[in-house]
């Protein structure tokens, strides 16, 4: 086996201890303003990100249209996926603590892409709606796994190489454009499973890469942590108001993410167009990786960009609710550079300041996992039944969602101060 204990000279480039008083970590490697450096771990992070988030351009805009056009109602779809997202909750936070626990990130990260690129293919011959809610549940469970991990290892590629982790992590959101734009046109020609294949041939491509991460090393040195290490942290009182209001405004994505395409389709929008839409949120995502990213961190500080992109939340989805399709629908896409972007760039940093390393992916999964799933599966579930009666109108149940993790922010900023925590 690919060991994930990796030697600091398996690298041509010489790592940067980064110090983690204070604030400097987040100031550093996560909001990096200087010209990102082209070693190979940059180029490997980078490469990764490529291909993983190519498999979820292709699942997130376009899997909710292949279940439709499997033979699913509205209703259903979001049925399907909410349920998915129960198996997501408790995987996507006991696969990277696992990782974390025996030290092998890189291991785990190549296997779960393997387990999740077959239970895709076996998706084209469920021919009932028992068989593919197993399959549903299944490949949600293993897919979940996938991005806190695959978030740990960028980070702790980015603090041990001191590379910018927001401009490589940008190369992730240009895939994902690149990946919606093609799919609105391939399944325009040949179907819904022109995001199938593409799914399980960037899976593939990630497990490759993901034995290699330079960020698989990171324990080095350290002892991983223990159960009761892992407990006194998912207990602590600045982490979980952290989590829950994290969760709550990047979940309110929810809606959007399971009825976004459909509803747009039902407006009347084309598959191209609503590739295009997406796209078009991604870029402005990537704009601001690339650019003002840095200097609006480096101002804001953690909590302050987490709280932006709660109030960018809030005003995008308050409007959706009155289904704009002509230039507002474009305004408001481009709303997603703060109520995500800036929301994640917030989320990475504060992870990278406030919590000890060696519990880097289980910090990941309890906040992309567990509270992110677990409010994720619930908007989802409430999303199947208010959809078929309200609409677009769904959509308030997003901003209520992005409100409520404001209000949570404000508290977490007079409780955190920038130290790292204890444990």
């Amino acid at each position: 086996m690919i060991g994930d204990r990796v030697d600091e000279s398996d690298w041509d480039a010489h790592p940067r201890s980064l110090p983690r008083q204070s604030m400097a970590l987040w100031q550093g490697a996560i909001t990096e303003s200087r010209p990102m450096r082209l070693s190979r771990p940059a180029l490997l992070t980078a490469a990764f990100y490529t291909t993983m988030f190519a498999a979820l351009g292709a699942y997130l805009p376009f899997w909710p249209v292949w279940l439709e056009d499997w033979g699913l109602s509205t209703a259903e779809v979001g049925l399907f996926l909410s349920l998915s997202m129960l198996t997501r909750t408790a995987a996507g936070f006991a696969l990277p603590m696992i990782a974390d626990r025996l030290d092998r990130r890189r291991a785990t990260m190549a296997a779960l892409c393997i387990c999740a690129a077959m239970l895709f293919v076996a998706h084209l011959w469920a021919d009932t709606r028992t068989a593919l809610l197993i399959l549903t549940l299944a490949s949600g469970a293993i897919f979940s796994g996938l991005m806190p991990l695959g978030e740990a290892l960028g980070a702790g590629a980015s603090r041990r190489f001191g590379f910018a982790y927001a401009r490589v992590r940008s190369a992730g959101s240009i895939s994902f454009l690149a990946a919606s734009m093609a799919l609105g046109v391939l399944i325009a020609a040949f179907g819904a499973n022109a995001a199938l294949w593409t799914i399980v041939i960037f899976l593939i491509a990630s497990a490759a890469l993901g034995l290699v991460h330079p960020g698989g090393g990171t324990l080095k040195g350290q002892s991983p942590p223990a159960l009761s290490d892992i407990f006194r942290l998912m207990t602590d009182r600045t982490f979980l108001l952290f989590t829950a209001a994290a969760a709550l405004a990047q979940s309110s994505h929810a809606v959007y993410y399971a009825y976004g395409s459909v509803h747009w389709r039902a407006l009347g929008m084309s598959e191209p167009r609503i590739g295009a839409l997406w796209s078009f949120s991604v870029v402005v995502e990537i704009v601001l990786m690339l650019g003002p990213g840095a200097w609006l961190m480096a101002r804001l500080g953690p909590v302050g960009a987490l709280a932006g992109g709660a109030v960018a939340g809030i005003v995008r989805w308050s409007l959706m609710v009155f289904d704009p399709t002509g230039a507002m629908v474009w305004v408001l896409q481009s709303l997603h550079a703060f109520s995500f972007a800036l929301g994640h760039l917030g989320a990475m940093a504060f992870i990278a300041a406030a919590v000890p390393e060696r519990f880097g992916g289980t910090a990941q999964g309890a906040y992309t996992g567990l509270a992110g799933g677990l409010l994720t599966a619930a908007a989802m579930g409430a999303s199947a039944a208010l959809y078929p009666i309200f609409g677009g109108g769904t959509y308030l149940l997003a901003a209520a969602m992005s409100a409520t993790g404001l209000l949570l922010f404000i508290g977490l900023a007079r409780r955190w101060q920038g130290q790292e925590l204890s444990f």
